[in-house]
C-alpha cells in the first residue's frame, strides 16, 4: 500500500527527474527559513564563505565569479544586464545579484542549514531567480541552470530539483522555483543552490531572492458556518456567535489542530489555549480592532512544533468602535410649512431613532414629528453599529408668525422685446417687512417650497425675466424657521417708440429740416435742451443730436432716448452704366454716380420697387429708364440705359420683314462701327451707329449661309458673333 506520504514523495523524485518546477499545491505554514537579504539603501553586507562560493563586491561592476547585495542592477554591468530590483517591489529591498563563473566547488551561491525540523513532514523549497541577459544588447550563450538540493548534515542528498535553461526575457522576468520533499526522522538539513551551467561566458548571470524554507501538506480549506466568505464586521459589544470552520484533505493519518489569532495584521501569531478543534466559536467583541484567525495543522504530536505545522488562509474579522453619543439641542423648533420629519432633527451625525429611551420600537426617518413628542436617537456607522446611549429630543411644532404678501412688479421692457433684465432682490421690502428673513428665489411654487437646487436661480440681482414665465417664486426664512413662499409677478410695459431714422437727411438746396419726435408722448428732451415734440436744424449745425421721451403710467414712467444724425444730402448725378450685354436674358447694368453725389441712394427699374444694391441682373435686352431716389427725401434722378443685341437671322426677300439686318438699340453709340464677313473671312461690309446690311455685296446677292460680325464699341470694347442669313 503507497501511503499519501510516499505518494508526495514519488511526484517530487518524478518532477525533479522532468526538471519541472513542482511547489506545494497544498496548504503552506510559516517559513521555517526565511532569507530575503534584508533592505537598505547602500549595499549590503557581505554573506560569507560559508554560505557561497562566489566572492563578495561591494562596489562598481561585477566581474566573473563576483556577486554583490543590492537593491538595483543598475550600474552592475553596464547595459548588458535589465536594470530590475526585487522581487517583491520594494525600492530598498535587498537581491543577491551574480557574475556566475564556473567553479571548483560546483558553482554554489548559497548554502544554509535549516534546524528544528520534524520527521515525518513534507516541506517545500524555493526561491525566485531571473535571467538578468538583456537580450536587446546580445543573446547569451549559456543560460543559467539552477538546482536546488537538500541534504542531511552528513551531506547524503534528501532531494533536489533542477530549473534546466532560465532562458533570457525582453524585460526581465521573476520566476519561482522550487520542490518539496519529506523528511524521515531528520531534524536537519542544508539547503543548497548551486548554477550548473557548462560556461560562464557570455552569460549565466542571475539574481537571486526570497528563499524559503515551509512546511508543506493537505489543503485546509476555510468557511464560516458553511458560508463562502471568511471575513466578519461586526460591533464592539455586539452578541455574536460565529462559528470559523476548517476542512483538511486527506494526507495526514492523525490530523491535530491549534487555533491561532493575531491582532498585528499577521506579523506575529498566538496560540488560543484549548481551542484545538476543526471549529472555532467567535463571540468576543469586546475591545475594538481588526483581528486575523487561522488555525494550525500538523500530524500527531507534530503540532507541539511550530517548524511542523501548515496553517490555513487568514479569517479577517473587524470590530468596529462602538459610535459616541449623538450631540445636539435637546428641545428643537419647527414650522408647519416645513412638513418636518425625524431625519429634519438636528444632531451632529447620522442617526437611527426609537419611541423609547432604551429598547422601543425603531422610527422610519420619514416619520412625521408630532408637537411636544420626545424622541430618542442613536448614532449610526455606515456598517449598522449604534451607540449605547441615545439623545433625547423633545419638539415643537410651530405655525409661521410672518406676514408675507405677494406683488405684482410693472416694468418697462426696455427692447420691446418681451423680456427684461431685473434685479428682483430690490423687491424684498414689498414681500414683507423683516431684515433679519433669508430670501432665496426659485422658477416654480414647488421649488420654492422645497428648497429644490435645480430650481432656484443663483443670480437672482440678474434675473432675465420674460412675459411666457411672469412669476418669481420668493421662499422666506424667518426667524422662527418658518419658510413661506411669496410670488413676484412681472408686468412688462412697452416702452415709447420713436420713429426716427439713424440717419436724417438736409437736402442741400433746403435751409433747414424739422424732426419729429412723434405725438401722444408725456415729455420730450431734445439734446438741444428744448422740450417740444419738433424741433429744426439748420444746415450751419448739422451732426449728432439726440432725444428722450417719456410715457406717465399711474405709479412709473417708461422713457425712451434715441440717438441720431442730421446729413447733408442732395438729388443723385448718374455718371454713367457698366452694360454687361449680348445675350439672350443674363445682362446686366450697373449705375454710377458722381463724387458729387451727397446721399444715401436707392436704385430701380420701374419707380416702384427699389433696392440698396446699384446692379441689375437677369435682364432682357432692350431700353431701360434707371430711377436712382435718395432715402433722404431729395428728390429722384433717371436716365436711359440699353442693352444690346443682334438678330440671330434675317430674311432680305423684300416681304418688309426682317429684310434688314441691324443690330439693336445701335443708334445711342454713335461711335459704334460694325464688320461683317463671310465665312472664310472675306469682308463685305461695314456698318455704322444708323446703318444697316442689305445681304448684298458689290451688287451681288449673297448666297443663304451664317455670316461673321465683330462690334467695336464707343469705349473701344470689341464683341464678334455670327448670324444666319436665309432666302
Amino acid at each position: 500500500m503507497v501511503t499519501n506520504h510516499h505518494f508526495l514523495l514519488f511526484l517530487c523524485i518524478f518532477f525533479t527527474t522532468q526538471a519541472y518546477t513542482q511547489l506545494c499545491e497544498g496548504s503552506l505554514g510559516d517559513p521555517v527559513a526565511e532569507i530575503n537579504f534584508g533592505s537598505g539603501t547602500n549595499v549590503g553586507a557581505t554573506l560569507g564563505t560559508a554560505i557561497t562560493a562566489f566572492t563578495y563586491s561591494s562596489s562598481g561592476e561585477l566581474d566573473e565569479g563576483e556577486y554583490t547585495i543590492a537593491n538595483s542592477t543598475s550600474g552592475l554591468k553596464g547595459n548588458a544586464w535589465h536594470v530590475t530590483g526585487d522581487h517583491t517591489g520594494d525600492t530598498n529591498g535587498y537581491m543577491m545579484v551574480i557574475n556566475s563563473a564556473v567553479l571548483s566547488e560546483e558553482g554554489v551561491f548559497y548554502r544554509k542549514s535549516v534546524t528544528g525540523l520534524c520527521g515525518n513532514t513534507t516541506y517545500e523549497f524555493s526561491a525566485w531567480l531571473m535571467n538578468v541577459m538583456n537580450p536587446s544588447v546580445g543573446t547569451d550563450e549559456y543560460h543559467p541552470d539552477v538546482t536546488f538540493r537538500v541534504s542531511d548534515t552528513s551531506g547524503t542528498i534528501l532531494g533536489s530539483y533542477n530549473t534546466g535553461d532560465i532562458q533570457q526575457t525582453s524585460s526581465g522576468t521573476w520566476v519561482q522555483y522550487g520542490f518539496f520533499f519529506t523528511l524521515e526522522s531528520d531534524t536537519e538539513v542544508v539547503i543548497t543552490i548551486l548554477n550548473t551551467a557548462p560556461s560562464a561566458h557570455p552569460g549565466n548571470d542571475i539574481v537571486l531572492d526570497d528563499i524559503t524554507f515551509k512546511p508543506c501538506g493537505p489543503t485546509i480549506t476555510n468557511s464560516i458556518e458553511n458560508e463562502t466568505g471568511t471575513s466578519i464586521i461586526t460591533c464592539q459589544d455586539e452578541s455574536v456567535d460565529h462559528t470559523l470552520q476548517t476542512i483538511i484533505s486527506a494526507g495526514y493519518s492523525d490530523p491535530r489542530f491549534q487555533w491561532q489569532f493575531s491582532d498585528d495584521y499577521g506579523n506575529s501569531w498566538v496560540d488560543i489555549i484549548g481551542e484545538t478543534n476543526t471549529t472555532y466559536q467567535f463571540t468576543d467583541t469586546r475591545i475594538a480592532g481588526d483581528y486575523l484567525y487561522r488555525v494550525s495543522v500538523a500530524n500527531g504530536d507534530n503540532i507541539n512544533s511550530v517548524t511542523c505545522r501548515i496553517a490555513s488562509d487568514e479569517f479577517y474579522i473587524e470590530v468596529l468602535e462602538k459610535p459616541a453619543v449623538l450631540v445636539g439641542e435637546s428641545e428643537q423648533s419647527f414650522c408647519t410649512t416645513q412638513n418636518p420629519t425625524l431625519k429634519d432633527i438636528e444632531v451632529s451625525s447620522t442617526a437611527v431613532w426609537y419611541d423609547a429611551l432604551t429598547n422601543g420600537n425603531t422610527l422610519d426617518e420619514a416619520t412625521n414629528l408630532a408637537d411636544g413628542t420626545t424622541y430618542y436617537g442613536a448614532q449610526e456607522t455606515v456598517n449598522g453599529c449604534e451607540s449605547e446611549e441615545r439623545i433625547a429630543v423633545t419638539v415643537h411644532i410651530v405655525t409661521p408668525t410672518l406676514e408675507v404678501n405677494n406683488s405684482i412688479i410693472d416694468v418697462c421692457d426696455t427692447d420691446n422685446d418681451g423680456e427684461e433684465l431685473v434685479d428682483v432682490t430690490v423687491y424684498e421690502p414689498e414681500l414683507s417687512h423683516c431684515a433679519n428673513c433669508t430670501y432665496s428665489y426659485f422658477t416654480t411654487r414647488l421649488g420654492a417650497e422645497n428648497a429644490t437646487v435645480e430650481d432656484q436661480i443663483v443670480q437672482a440681482s440678474s434675473y432675465v425675466w420674460n412675459a411666457e414665465y411672469p412669476v418669481v417664486y420668493v421662499r422666506i426664512v424667518s426667524d422662527d424657521k418658518c419658510s413661506q413662499v411669496a410670488e413676484l409677478r412681472l408686468s412688462l410695459t412697452q416702452t415709447p417708440i420713436i420713429e426716427i431714422d439713424n440717419f436724417v437727411g438736409l437736402c442741400e438746396e433746403d435751409e433747414s429740416v424739422t424732426i419729429d419726435a412723434g405725438f401722444g408722448f408725456d415729455s420730450y428732451l431734445w439734446s438741444t435742451g428744448e422740450t417740444t415734440q419738433t424741433i429744426t436744424v439748420t444746415n450751419a449745425n448739422i451732426g449728432s443730436f439726440w432725444v428722450s421721451v417719456s410715457e406717465d403710467h399711474d405709479t412709473y414712467t417708461c422713457s425712451t432716448t434715441k440717438n441720431f444724425q442730421v446729413v447733408l444730402s442732395n438729388i443723385a448725378t448718374i455718371s454713367g452704366f457698366d452694360i454687361q450685354d449680348w445675350t439672350d436674358n443674363n445682362n446686366s447694368i450697373e449705375v454710377y454716380v458722381s463724387d458729387s453725389s451727397l446721399g444715401d441712394y436707392e436704385y430701380s427699374l420701374d419707380n416702384n420697387s427699389y433696392q440698396d444694391s446699384a446692379i441689375f441682373t437677369d435682364l432682357l435686352p432692350g431700353e431701360y429708364t434707371v430711377f436712382v431716389r435718395d432715402k433722404n427725401g431729395c428728390g429722384i434722378r433717371q436716365e436711359l440705359a440699353y442693352i444690346l443685341y443682334f438678330p440671330k437671322f434675317f430674311t432680305p426677300n423684300s416681304d418688309g420683314v426682317n429684310d434688314e439686318w441691324v443690330i439693336d438699340y445701335a443708334d445711342t453709340e454713335p461711335a459704334l462701327s460694325v464688320k461683317i464677313f463671310d465665312r472664310y473671312g472675306k469682308f463685305l461690309k461695314q456698318l455704322n451707329a444708323t446703318s444697316s446690311w442689305d445681304g448684298t455685296y458689290n451688287g451681288q446677292i449673297m448666297p443663304a449661309s451664317d455670316y461673321w460680325f465683330v462690334v467695336t464699341r464707343n469705349d473701344g470694347r470689341n464683341y464678334s458673333g455670327h448670324f444666319t442669313l436665309k432666302r
